[in-house]
């Protein structure tokens, strides 16, 4: 392998997460790989796949913008737990990066390369149960260790950057906070245009009700269709739309859809593009994200943007994310939430007030904001004198 010192240092981003279909930490890691790419300005950089990636890896970039690894994913977690815990540095496996941006937030550990480790919530240490087992190995073993010999912890929240700092005993000064960028598709559609695309792709018409969201447990997906089930009670006419795919631990969650009697009046749409969600937040009653925890909260800031009325869960980070640009409630309290989307239906005025302040709210998360300060981020690190052996 051709040392680091031999050419241009570059910055290296774990690209696997970003493989893999949906949000989340994968769309982050497209949105990071199209900056460094295409984004002038941007610092050189290069993009980790595994083995098993090789084919989605040569569709994306070039030849010589991946570093491939000879393991397999499972391989490679398993190498990483061990290699964190020994004390194993990865800088020649990883092709002698400068920097290396790990978005899973699982390191691993350098000698010479500088680590910016991404920890996007602290769920695996609060809520064990709300995850897969291998996903709480990772984070309990590798995670946590990288996260005190990292550079830079980066997170997108101030609740999260202070969880870290508290939890995880990671030093203020080498935690920052950049929160995640808009998607170009999220802005305020026309009126007219919205509509006849929702009823073209999901034969769909207002009132109703989205959720966007993996099924999975903090999602709190089933305190929403009992806040649902009372709107219907209530005389609310129309459906509720659940956008995502299954996700972890979700079979309690469909259990509870199939078994609710307004079964026939809740909608799953699992192949929505950034267009569809968009003319999707333009046209419905409100959104509603009432999550038990949170690092960001993306759909509240898409729905914001595109002018939607957000009911929200007092959770800290969607309260950080939101300020007064939405309505929140106590997460588990489906009476409050009931009653918030209610009002939202029956005042058309206050909905407009809701949602007013939102389009400029997102602005403050616009695409080219965000590359630059990420890249001022990885220029911070590159400039830093080498160190190790």
């Amino acid at each position: 392998m051709t040392r680091g010192s031999e050419r241009a240092p570059f910055v290296l981003v774990d690209a696997s997460a970003g493989f893999v279909p949906g949000g989340g930490i994968g769309r982050y890691v497209r949105d990071l790989s199209h900056a460094l790419r295409h984004v002038e300005g941007a610092p050189p950089a290069r993009f980790l796949a595994t083995r098993n990636q090789r084919a989605l890896a040569r569709e994306r970039y070039r030849e010589d913008e991946i570093v491939e690894l000879p393991l397999t994913w499972r391989q490679f977690a398993f190498a990483v737990m061990v290699g964190v815990t020994c004390g194993v540095p990865f800088d020649r496996f990883y092709g002698e990066p400068a920097v290396v941006h790990s978005p899973l937030g699982y390191g691993p550990t350098f000698r010479r390369a500088r680590l910016v480790d991404h920890i996007h919530d602290l769920t695996c240490l609060e809520h064990p149960e709300w995850h897969t087992r291998r996903t709480r190995l990772l984070f309990s073993v590798a995670s946590t260790r990288a996260a005190r010999r990292a550079d830079v912890v980066l997170t997108h929240s101030e609740f999260v950057r202070r969880q870290v700092v508290r939890e995880l005993h990671v030093a203020e000064a080498r935690t920052v906070v950049i929160p995640p960028p808009l998607g170009h598709a999220f802005a305020a559609l026309p009126r007219e245009a919205a509509l006849e695309r929702v009823r073209r792709r999901f034969d769909l018409s207002p009132p109703f009700v989205l959720h966007v969201g993996t099924l999975e447990p903090r999602k709190n997906h089933v305190t929403l269709v009992d806040a649902f089930e009372r709107m219907r009670r209530a005389g609310f006419p129309g459906p509720l739309v659940l956008v995502g795919q299954d996700g972890w631990r979700f079979a309690p969650i469909t259990a509870r859809l199939a078994a609710s009697p307004e079964a026939r009046h809740v909608m799953r749409v699992r192949d929505a593009d950034d267009t569809d969600l968009a003319a999707l937040y333009g046209t419905c009653t409100c959104t509603a994200f009432p999550s038990l925890a949170e690092g960001f909260g993306m759909p509240l800031l898409e729905s914001m943007a595109c002018g939607a009325a957000c009911v929200v869960s007092d959770h800290p980070a969607l309260l950080e994310l939101g300020k007064r640009d939405c309505v929140a409630v106590p997460a588990r309290d489906a009476g409050a939430l009931a009653d918030a989307m209610l009002r939202l239906w029956r005042d058309p005025d206050h909905r407009a007030a809701v949602a007013r302040g939102g389009p400029e709210r997102a602005r403050e998360y616009a695409f080219p904001r965000w590359a630059e300060r990420i890249f001022a981020l990885y220029r911070s690190l590159l400039e830093r004198p080498a160190t190790g052996a």
